[in-house]
């Protein structure tokens, strides 16, 4: 174990090319960036020391990034120009330093000091007013009662805690770029419960929620249809698993239903219980 002279928090974003990296991966591709800049991490101890790099909260598969954090510690100091310039030269294609900061060696662990998180995401084969409909539905119901339905388990929750804010606003170009049908866009911004604790908010939840309150089905990840998918809030990895789904505890009808399409889904921002805006930032207008 190497002894820590330093800590830097670092502010990131994941661009299109680390998309479909998972977290294990990506955590490989920036420990081997980091050897080859030549950035003196600090190491842990044991039989198997490894460098003391520590994300705030690992990316789902498949979702882009803005603002999200990572604490570095270091075994010597550096200036920030020496290491932006080490960063710069070393950092895992589809990853780019949005901004970082020095913080003090003792201060609290990362993750648990994570109190929301901030997404955008494009649904296709929805109108606009019947969207601004089925969030208000949301946005003003006490409980949301569903099941998430793993393996041979069933877990009740609400998900309304975990629901802090939902607005429409325009469409992503990004994510419409991707569509291969020509169906109706309508953007959705979410702010999500994240705690280790109180447990987190999941985009696909809120998706499937939607889905329920127009009459729709959703896309597991998996490629099949059903009311969506997602983790047990606060517990277990960060990718979507095929198995796992999230439906309405109300069973739905047999008949065939249209289908909501979610496409482009961003992390914009995580958020500190200490800088935590309470009525949060203005999306762009529909």
């Amino acid at each position: 174990m190497s002894e820590i002279r330093q800590r830097w928090r670092l502010t990131f974003a994941r661009d299109e090319e680390a998309r479909y990296l998972s977290h294990l991966d990506a955590v490989h591709l920036w420990e081997r960036a980091f050897r080859r800049g030549e950035i003196p991490l600090a190491t842990s101890a044991g039989f198997n020391p490894r460098p003391r790099l520590v994300f705030a909260a690992p990316l789902q598969l498949g979702m882009l990034a803005e603002h999200d954090l990572a604490d570095l510690f270091l075994s010597e100091r550096l200036t920030s120009p020496d290491l932006r310039g080490r960063l710069a030269s070393g950092m895992p294609r589809g990853y780019r330093v949005v901004d970082l900061h020095d913080v003090w060696v003792g201060a609290p662990a990362l993750a648990p000091q994570l109190a929301a998180a901030d997404y955008r995401v494009t649904l296709f084969n929805v109108r606009h007013d019947d969207l601004v409909a089925a969030v208000a539905g949301l946005m003003a119901a006490d409980k949301l009662p569903r099941q998430r339905h793993r393996e041979k388990r069933s877990i009740s929750y609400d998900l309304r805690p975990l629901l802090l804010d939902a607005r429409i606003q325009a469409p992503d170009p990004a994510a419409i770029a991707q569509a291969t049908l020509d169906l109706a866009a309508v953007g959705l911004w979410l702010r999500l419960r994240h705690s280790q604790d109180g447990g987190s908010g999941r985009v696909e939840e809120v998706v499937a929620a939607l889905a329920g309150e127009l009459g729709m089905t959703t896309r597991l990840a998996s490629g099949e249809t059903d009311g969506g998918a997602a983790e047990r809030p606060g517990h277990g990895d960060s990718e979507t698993p095929s198995e796992a789904v999230d439906t309405p505890v109300a069973a739905g009808s047999a008949a065939p239903m249209r289908l909501l399409e979610a496409v482009g889904a961003v992390r914009e921002r995580l958020w500190l219980a200490d800088e935590l805006e309470p009525a949060g930032p203005q999306p762009r207008p529909a």
